[in-house]
């Protein structure tokens, strides 16, 4: 509201599933987006993509053109969102659409958890030597006082447990070895 009193022209963007739900209120959005949508920011085109898991109503932003994704909370750097309202079923579909994007796309996730996903990746795949490389990367970042977000796509493909479920490293991690079903 106070922005829209700075920015009368300003128009919200929500995902459709979470107004009808009533999780945002219908009368903060003037549009209401669903998977495939095309949303127009400046002269940059954006795809919308449905991806439950986190919340059932999830979407992320692809600026296909410009090789940018804004993934909210299904995707972080090291790891992913806690499924609150999806099943893993779900969180594995959405992130799929996540890696069907070139490896060299950008990924904006909604907060840097990055040191803590570090960690749990290293914790269950900590034979990944692009794994252990990125985590020594990453303390170093943060010891200079540097983000360690934005990802890439290419980036979470090699070293984000969450993007390599038939991996032999991640599966023995977790005790799943020889696992097939990643709704498991």
């Amino acid at each position: 509201a106070a922005l829209r009193g700075k920015f009368p022209a300003l128009r919200v963007y929500a995902p459709a599933r979470e107004v009808e739900s009533r999780k945002i209120p219908a009368e903060l959005v003037d549009v209401g987006v669903r998977e495939g949508d095309v949303v127009r920011v400046g002269d940059a085109r954006c795809v919308v993509r449905e991806t439950p898991g986190h919340t059932l109503g999830h979407v992320v932003y692809h600026f296909e053109e410009e090789e940018k994704v804004f993934v909210g909370d299904t995707l972080f750097a090291g790891g992913c969102g806690r499924l609150f309202e999806g099943s893993p079923a779900q969180m594995w579909d959405s992130i799929s659409k996540i890696l069907a994007m070139p490896d060299s796309t950008t990924v904006y996730c909604a907060h840097e958890y990055t040191v803590s996903n570090m960690k749990f990746a290293l914790s269950v795949d900590g034979g990944n030597e692009a794994l252990q490389a990125r985590a020594r990367e990453v303390s170093e970042m943060r010891a200079r006082g540097e983000p360690t977000v934005p990802t890439t796509v290419g980036v979470e493909r090699a070293t984000n447990p969450f993007c390599r479920p038939m991996a032999a490293g991640v599966q023995e991690g977790v005790g799943m070895a020889g696992c097939t079903d990643l709704a498991a």
